[in-house]
């Protein structure tokens, strides 16, 4: 950019880059989405529509930002743990800031008719806010996901208390309030389990413990844009999401065919054709013999007879050979009959599962505060 003048303002702008050596958290989260919820009449208290549609929208975010570690959701927030050593925007919080809420924002609206299907766009635009969070170390991260996790499931034990007494037990809003007030969660789940017949543990453990996203092997043959959450509980609410989930493995297998006829014909011409050579051979041999001068001395039998064993050698070498290239044949077309399901490459993942406690940061997630390669410094 041409200098001028008018350039001393760029030193208004403040510095915001954040500290190095520590990770960034960035959360993103709706803004007046009781009011958005309602206008769009999601289903209470849980919308499974309005719950993938929040995961498509991360999943998209995590695709573009390849220093993102893990996301997790619920309701209309979901978290981003950047890699330690990202240097995304020279780690300038405005820029990651705006860039994460952006991606996420135009992705939601995006795919919004994929998952409600009665309207192609959302009837006013959707509004996230974003906030950037620094911690220090792999404690404070791991208690950061089990905060947001608990809170997941103290939020959707209330919601679920909450909307079985006004849509099944037919008290208003405000009586409802009053009659959990007071209430812990043994309370509420004595309540739904002898009043309303309802086993809180057995709800969809995407509504219980929220949406962990993981970058985890794929299939390399689809496309990692297509793995949509993998459990059944969890399937979309869109005919075109169903349709991936429902095909996805068919898509992959139906693209590695058996080994065509002509291959195997043409061992089996090639072998036919040896045999007649040999025959052909011996036959030459034997007319040879048989025009054999008798006064030849006893050199010339002896050339016969080394002439007779290399035939019976190559013979047998070509009977060898025959074997090796029908082995080379049906193990060439048995590898490929097989799936391409280990050829693998990484892809996002949605689940729902645990992140309380060690079980899941030693297992699944053991590589995502795993120690870095420190850079190499290139040497002047």
């Amino acid at each position: 950019m041409a200098k001028s003048k008018y350039e001393y303002v760029k030193e208004f702008e403040t510095d915001d880059r954040l500290l190095r050596n520590v990770y960034i958290l960035v959360r993103v989260d709706g803004k007046g989405f009781h009011k958005f919820s309602a206008a769009h009449q999601f289903t209470k208290p849980n919308d499974v529509r309005a719950l993938n549609l929040m995961n498509h929208a991360a999943r998209s975010v995590m695709h573009e930002l390849d220093d993102i570690l893990l996301a997790f959701g619920e309701s209309d927030e979901y978290s981003f743990l950047f890699r330690k050593s990202t240097d995304l925007y020279q780690r300038r919080e405005a820029k990651i800031v705006s860039t994460v809420v952006s991606l996420f924002t135009s992705a939601y609206v995006y795919y919004w008719g994929d998952y409600f299907t009665d309207s192609k766009r959302p009837l006013y635009p959707p509004v996230f806010d974003g906030r950037a969070v620094l911690y220090p170390s792999e404690v404070e991260v791991k208690d950061y996901f089990a905060w947001r996790q608990a809170d997941t499931h103290i939020n959707n034990l209330f919601n679920t208390s909450f909307w079985a007494l006004v849509e099944k037990g037919g008290l208003t809003p405000k009586a409802a309030e009053i009659r959990l007030s007071g209430t812990d969660s043994k309370d509420k789940n004595e309540m739904l389990f002898t009043e309303f017949n309802t086993n809180y543990s057995k709800l969809p453990a995407i509504f219980r413990k929220g949406s962990v996203l993981l970058r985890e092997g794929v299939p390399k043959d689809s496309d990692k844009d297509a793995v949509i959450p993998t459990l059944p509980e969890t399937l979309p609410g869109s005919t075109f999401a169903n349709v991936v989930v429902a095909t996805e493995a068919d898509s992959v297998s139906d693209k590695v065919s058996p080994a065509p006829e002509s291959e195997t014909s043409t061992t089996t011409i090639d072998s036919e054709t040896v045999k007649l050579k040999v025959e052909e051979a011996k036959k030459g041999r034997d007319t040879s013999n048989d025009k054999k001068r008798p006064n030849e001395d006893d050199d010339n039998e002896d050339d016969d007879d080394n002439s007779d064993d290399e035939a019976k050698e190559s013979q047998s070498k070509d009977t060898e050979s025959r074997n090796d290239r029908n082995e080379n044949a049906n193990s060439s077309s048995e590898k490929k009959e097989k799936p391409a399901f280990k050829r693998m490459k990484k892809g996002v993942v949605i689940d729902h599962i645990d992140i309380i406690g060690e079980k899941f940061w030693t297992g699944r997630g053991a590589y995502i505060l795993a120690p870095e390669k420190k850079k190499k410094m290139r040497s002047k």
